[in-house]
């Protein structure tokens, strides 16, 4: 297929320098296009989501070894470094994830990658996809089926993948009750079938949005007490507990609406580090599980997306340019952002 000529440089949303109440994202035209190495692809990107987890490590909240941010990338591949098929992957529409590597030699990496002690993650200590052009291993990369729009597809690297992998995690059973705490602009997605029937419970902590799976109640946590309001729809509480908000208060509620033998699982990163308000009581007694979640693994990634070409999976997304993307990090501090943000990269 005919290429057109990659350039010398390229255009990239970088972080300047600043306190975290000050620091801002500037739009360079002068950074390097890496050269893809061995076993490695370099990708033209056409859109990358805005997480909110992007916004913790530009502010500083977070730990960040590089100056691009970004790791909800989709582009097309259009060169492959040695060792790399080129027929294979030229012109393949790719997706770059928080996982952007893992060693696949460690006894972690055995039972599952997705937590290697040496995995690297775009935006935070390699380059992430808030520029036109990314270099990354080929086996780590998710294909797009075709069926999908770049610009939808973006968002299920992560948001749509997180909680996919995290309701599997809660190996709860149709007719369960799960809880979703924080599922709000963030977690704008509908997934209709992705563990049978689930009664679904959800408590909203940034806006009017929330799951469509089995929905039986959405509540704002500032409106009713919400572990009451849980417990007189479920008798005993819900069998799982999915905590993406990241309020020492939200999982201290995220443990006391659990039934006997629940499991809560973590994914809201907290801003300021907390103790999990679990006792050894609580747990001996109710027989509980907490388990944390921070990426799926390459099968459920492929299974989500198979899920979202037969509609059962839907992002709600907004578009803004790469250079709207200071005015979108103010509007997600505030939590004025209803669905997921996408940014389309310069081509």
């Amino acid at each position: 297929m005919s290429v057109p000529p990659i350039p010398l440089i390229q255009i990239a949303a970088v972080i300047a320098s600043g306190t975290s109440d000050t620091v801002k994202v500037g739009i360079k035209s002068n950074r390097p296009v890496p050269t893809p190495g061995k076993g490695e692809i370099l990708v033209k990107l056409e859109f990358s989501g805005v997480c909110h987890s992007d916004l913790h490590s530009i502010r500083g909240d977070t730990p960040m070894l590089t100056d691009v941010a970004g790791h909800e990338g989709v582009g097309k591949v259009v060169k492959v470094g040695p060792e790399v098929d080129e027929k294979q992957w030229m012109g393949t529409r790719v997706g770059i994830r928080w996982l952007y590597s893992s060693c696949r030699q460690c006894e972690i990496c055995e039972i599952n990658h997705t937590v290697c002690p040496y995995q690297k993650n775009a935006g935070a200590n390699v380059p992430g996809t808030f520029q036109q052009y990314i270099v990354s291993p080929a086996l780590h990369v998710t294909r797009i089926p075709e069926q999908l729009s770049p610009d939808s597809a973006a968002p299920l690297l992560c948001a749509g993948i997180a909680m996919y992998s995290s309701i599997m995690k809660t190996k709860t059973r149709p007719g369960d009750y799960l809880a979703i705490l924080g599922a709000g602009g963030e977690s704008k997605l509908q997934l209709k079938r992705a563990s049978g029937s689930l009664r679904l419970t959800a408590e909203i902590r940034k806006s009017s949005c929330a799951f469509r799976l089995g929905l039986l109640n959405s509540w704002h946590y500032r409106e009713l007490n919400i572990v009451q309001a849980v417990k007189a729809k479920t008798t005993f509480g819900v069998h799982a507990v999915i905590c993406t908000a990241n309020g020492e208060r939200a999982y201290e509620q995220s443990m006391q609406m659990l039934r006997p033998f629940g499991t809560l699982v973590c994914v809201g990163i907290p801003n300021k580090p907390f103790r999990l308000p679990a006792t050894p009581f609580d747990m001996i007694v109710k027989g509980l599980t907490i388990v944390g979640n921070s990426a799926g693994t390459a099968d459920e990634m492929d299974e989500m997306l198979a899920m979202a070409v037969a509609g059962d999976v839907k992002a709600h997304v907004e578009v803004f340019g790469l250079d709207d993307i200071n005015d979108v990090l103010d509007r997600l501090e505030r939590s004025e952002i209803d669905g997921r943000v996408v940014l389309r990269i310069p081509q």
